[in-house]
């Protein structure tokens, strides 16, 4: 025989070992004549067992299968082991000498349980990601690297106003312009794709078909072909409209409690926490700028006894009437009136120098006079009067905002000594 042809025999014979193949010979009469390893892996028998027994015994072919075989035929059946099932692939073909004369037959099988196997698992976890990408209360979409959408949920869809995911895909045909409320948020997303190749957490309103928006929470990351270049981005979006609309009633919610944290309660002008940070404040601010501002404290004149002889009622009426005409009569928009306590008040006037605020301090007096609320019980007057203190100072290194408050009250013990009813002014000297 000749020594290429022996070689040759010899390595297809070391490849059909290595890849595990069953590989049976058998003659005219269908006598195993020859039965590697690997068939007796697949089949359960050994070498010994299978010498001059019939193939069709051995094997799930048929006796006229192998009889009639002709040509180089293929089968995918099943061999029943009294240990298990084993699913595999069978070519069997005839054995023929140069003139074409058949003098026995081949079979070549494999064992393709574990290939099926995984298959089926392949199928079943598609299966559960096609169930998941259905049903799934998020959405999902594919964007193709012309800013196509090319696939969506029926989650998407619906959260972008579209009938169903097929007409998201037919009638977006730019993303970026037609999924993007806001113009600003959609050059962020691009940019954010474009130059990191992933987007988190990204928080926007989503343009919906009728041109309405939703707000959502995205992600996005980039996808690659086979040869590792950019095709586009899988992304997926989350309605968060109701966290967004809990967020801003809260929000209002705070600013409502905010509010009234530094509103009084009765009179509804600023009360004296207001006062105080507001003083703080523009005390600071002046002292930066070496600028001149005042204070202004007023005191309802006998007050007690207008409780007394009207009632605690009549008394909370009073105070809303006064506390109402000093806030108007400081008008600027800089000026801030404040029940100090119980019946006296305080207007910080920024900006203000010792002729400005004696003005407003006796526009205040005149005004609340000029109510007309009687006070027959007064004893400087028939109807309720004011007595007011003013201060005037420039904030800096050797003084401070407890010094202008003592100065006002200053003033104002001196209004009541002189009489009531007038604006006594301390000027920093």
């Amino acid at each position: 025989m000749d020594l290429k042809l022996i070689d040759r025999i010899l390595a297809l014979g070391n490849l059909i070992g290595q890849a595990k193949l069953a590989y049976i010979e058998a003659n005219t009469d269908l006598q195993v004549s020859s039965w590697n390893k690997g068939a007796a892996e697949l089949f359960g028998y050994t070498e010994d067992e299978t010498m001059g027994r019939f193939l069709d015994e051995l094997t799930p072919l048929t006796k006229r299968e192998l009889t009639n075989c002709k040509t180089t035929q293929f089968i995918t059946t099943e061999v029943q082991r009294s240990d298990r099932t084993i699913q595999c692939e069978i070519f069997y073909a005839p054995i023929q000498s140069t003139k074409g004369e058949k003098f026995g037959v081949a079979v070549l099988a494999k064992d393709i349980s574990a290939r099926l196997k995984e298959k089926a698992t392949l199928k079943r976890h598609r299966r559960n990601l096609s169930q998941i990408f259905e049903f799934a209360p998020i959405g999902f979409f594919h964007v193709n690297s012309e800013n196509n959408i090319v696939s969506s949920n029926p989650e998407y869809a619906w959260m972008m106003g579209y009938e169903s995911s097929t007409a998201v895909v037919e009638q977006v045909s730019d993303f970026y312009s037609q999924t993007f409320f806001d113009v600003d948020r959609s050059e962020e997303f691009k940019f954010s794709i474009n130059e990191a190749g992933e987007v988190i957490r990204f928080r926007a309103r989503l343009k919906r078909k009728d041109n309405s928006f939703v707000w959502a929470l995205c992600y996005a990351k980039t996808t690659q072909d086979e040869s590792g270049r950019r095709n586009g981005f899988n992304g997926f979006a989350i309605d968060i409209s109701e966290t967004v609309r809990a967020e801003q009633e809260l929000k209002k919610l705070n600013e409502k409690l905010k509010m009234l944290s530094v509103i009084d309660g009765l009179t509804q002008i600023p009360n004296r926490r207001k006062f105080d940070e507001y003083l703080g404040a523009e005390w600071n601010r002046h002292y930066r700028n070496k600028e001149t501002m005042s204070l202004i404290l007023s005191d309802i004149d006998f007050f007690k006894l207008y409780n007394d002889n009207y009632g605690h009622q009549a008394g909370d009426d009073c105070l809303i009437q006064v506390a109402k005409s000093i806030q108007t009569s400081a008008s600027r928009s800089s000026d801030l009136a404040a029940r100090y306590g119980g019946e006296e008040f305080a207007i910080v006037l920024p900006h203000t120098d010792a002729k400005g605020a004696m003005v407003v301090a006796e526009t205040i007096r005149k005004n609340v006079q000029s109510l007309m609320i009687p006070h027959e019980k007064s004893k400087v007057n028939d109807h309720v009067s004011l007595s007011l203190g003013v201060a005037t100072v420039t904030p800096g290194s050797h003084n401070s905002a407890e010094g202008l408050i003592a100065m006002a009250d200053q003033a104002l013990y001196a209004a009541k000594e002189k009489g009531r009813n007038q604006c006594v002014q301390k000027i920093e000297q």
